[in-house]
């Protein structure tokens, strides 16, 4: 019975698994999500998470279903209008999926924190939908002094904004979008070399099936080693020398041979297979601050720290975070030690022409030397753990092997607060910069900022009334003023007046159209937050519906 379980579980998430792997699913499956409100955007957002498969999630919503809902809301049922806008939502979202838990709390935020201030706590992801700036606030100083992961969404009419806080986010997984095979051509393996002499000394040996099926990498090794030999033993690096590689392997070519696909592809990797595997500027960066890291994360444990042992702060994400340093502290020292500057084997090759038993043998070789780098990375992460007199389990085998495994796309992305944005020069230069792009990106952001002053003191959004120009000088007031707080010159002045009145037209109205974007790009950076994998956006998001366009600010 479980076996069945398990398999339809399979069948249903089939597609997604081959993204981020039952590793990923599992981190899927143990999170909790809030969710602040029950509007279109809202469950837009929730029901790409429910699909497939968060743990749990809870709405927060104080509001009743409205006629507004029924108009731009999937998630909401006429038999429900008057009543519990949480409730509704709730119901109909947990028909979508019969795994995933689902709780409603009929109440606002701010009524919630007011009298349960930990009840943000146990959650494993926040995300905060169409709320006005006073909550938002609230709700994002509680998530930072948590560490609380946070996305913020807000629908405004044509307009759509997202913010993603992720505090110190470390992606293992990133999947790049063009990985390069780890061949070692430049420096094989002792193993890999001795494979080569015994099965390939010589080619003119070689039967013209035996040698239609030679793998491209032994040729790339062999002419690597000619080249070699002509040029006093330095290895090929510019451009010129791998044109020279490209008229060797050519050389290798059988008069009246036709099936040298094998060849073709040896000359075809010749760009991506002749580099080193060193560490990246990035990951070199990670690696110079990966110890002091570790010590300071350590001391912060042995000294009791607050911050660390506040039931407030997850004990799980407090390791996992100290967890990442080590394994990081431990391919630094391989890299710096045993690996001779190079990182770890990472123990896959890729498809290439050849017969089973000899693809099958390399297969091997490469999967072995795998293995011993990844046992000298443990026992330098072991060293690491015991002069901090951390937990031998610390850092377990699986998570080491994937670490290992994607080092050279290993990334940290330390993400700005929302209390702290724009004030650094950079973030305000990007600011200032995206006023006068194509998508409006800067002018767009002003303005929500402008309309969230606005609200904030007159407790109702620009254009709302019946009277939208009424409302327009005034707004432009809260915008010049955020403007100045921003320290951007132009500031308002910069923003046309036929956009300003424009976005004074939307009235705060969520279309869904702009929230079920929304909701699919807030749902894509949740699971990249949740799963660790994939390099989530830094840090603003901005949807202009009006032409169609968008942007990212790093604020």
């Amino acid at each position: 019975m479980c076996n069945d379980a398990a398999t339809s579980k399979q069948r249903r998430y089939d597609r997604q698994l081959r993204l981020w792997g039952e590793h990923g699913q599992a981190a899927m499956e143990e999170c909790s999500v809030c969710l602040i409100n029950g509007s279109a955007t809202s469950t837009e957002t929730l029901k790409n998470l429910v699909l497939p498969g968060i743990g749990k999630f809870t709405i927060v919503d104080g509001a009743v279903v409205s006629e507004a809902d029924l108009g731009n809301n999937f998630f909401v049922d006429e038999s429900f209008l008057g009543s519990s806008r949480a409730a509704c939502v709730t119901q109909l979202l947990q028909e979508l999926n019969e795994h995933v838990q689902g709780a409603y709390v009929s109440e606002d935020i701010s009524q919630v924190l007011e009298s349960r201030p930990d009840f943000l706590n146990t959650f494993g992801i926040v995300i905060a939908t169409q709320l006005p700036a006073k909550e938002l606030q609230q709700v994002a100083a509680i998530c930072a002094n948590r560490l609380i992961p946070l996305i913020v969404v807000h629908s405004y009419g044509f307009m759509g904004y997202l913010r993603v806080v992720l505090n110190e986010h470390q992606v293992v997984e990133a999947h790049p979008a063009h990985e390069v095979p780890d061949l070692r051509v430049l420096a094989p393996p002792a193993e890999l070399r001795a494979f080569i002499a015994s099965r390939f000394g010589s080619f003119e040996a070689l039967t013209s099936a035996q040698f239609a099926h030679v793998p491209y990498v032994v040729f790339l090794v062999k002419a690597v080693e000619q080249w070699s030999r002509a040029n006093g033993g330095g290895r090929p690096k510019t451009y010129q020398h791998k044109k020279e590689i490209r008229v060797i392997l050519e050389g290798y070519r059988r008069a009246g041979m036709q099936a040298t696909q094998n060849i073709d592809e040896a000359i075809g990797a010749v760009n991506t297979a002749l580099t080193l595997p060193t560490p990246k500027a990035s990951l070199a960066a990670l690696f110079a601050k990966a110890r002091a890291r570790v010590s300071e994360l350590a001391a912060e444990a042995h000294a009791g720290s607050p911050t660390l042992h506040d039931s407030a702060v997850s004990p799980t994400q407090r390791r996992q975070q100290l967890a990442f340093w080590v394994m990081c502290a431990a391919v630094s020292s391989f890299v710096e030690s045993d690996g001779n500057g190079l990182l770890p084997v990472v123990g896959t090759i890729p498809d290439m022409t050849s017969d089973t038993s000899t693809y099958v043998s390399l297969q091997a070789i490469y999967q072995q030397q795998a293995a011993a780098d990844l046992q000298a990375v443990q026992a330098h992460a072991a060293h690491i753990c015991s002069l901090e007199a951390l937990p031998a389990d610390l850092v377990s085998p699986d998570a080491l092997k994937l670490f290992c495994k994607n080092a050279n796309a290993v990334e940290v992305l330390d993400y700005s607060t929302l209390a702290g944005e724009c004030e650094s020069e950079r973030s305000r230069a990007a600011l200032a910069a995206a006023m006068g792009d194509d998508a409006s990106a800067g002018a767009l952001y002003l303005l929500l900022r402008g309309a969230q002053a606005y609200r904030a003191e007159r407790s109702n959004w620009p254009g709302q009334g019946e009277d939208v120009e009424e409302d327009l000088p005034a707004f432009k007031q809260f915008v010049n003023n955020v403007a100045k707080e921003l320290n951007l010159s132009n500031g308002g002045s910069a923003i046309s007046d036929d956009l300003m009145l424009e976005f004074c037209r939307w009235g705060a109205s969520e279309m869904h159209s702009v929230a079920s974007v929304m909701g699919g790009i807030a749902s894509q950076e949740a699971i990249k937050a949740v799963c660790h994998q994939y390099v989530p956006l830094n840090n603003t998001f901005i949807f202009n519906g009006l032409n169609g366009t968008t942007s990212v600010l790093t604020l």
